[in-house]
């Protein structure tokens, strides 16, 4: 077994992941987002209002830039 496949991220599926995503969100994110996938801001709108799937790229580049965060919850 390699190191890739005892990572936790390979265990959440798309949905999760985006849910992960959204109690963690802080603002430039979706900015963030479109830079390191080269997708748009708009189609990474759409994602999050669900009005697109979340794809395996998009899905894990929102899991490793929001999973070493506190959940929104807890600054409030």
């Amino acid at each position: 077994m390699s190191f890739q496949t005892k990572v936790r991220a390979n265990y959440l599926n798309r949905t999760a992941k985006l849910s992960f995503f959204t109690h963690r969100q802080r603002k430039g994110d979706v900015q963030r987002l479109s830079d390191e996938t080269g997708y748009t801001t708009r189609m990474i709108y759409y994602i999050l209002n669900g009005e697109r799937k979340v794809n395996d790229v998009i899905a894990n580049a929102m899991y490793n830039l929001t999973r070493r965060r506190q959940k929104n919850e807890a600054f409030a």
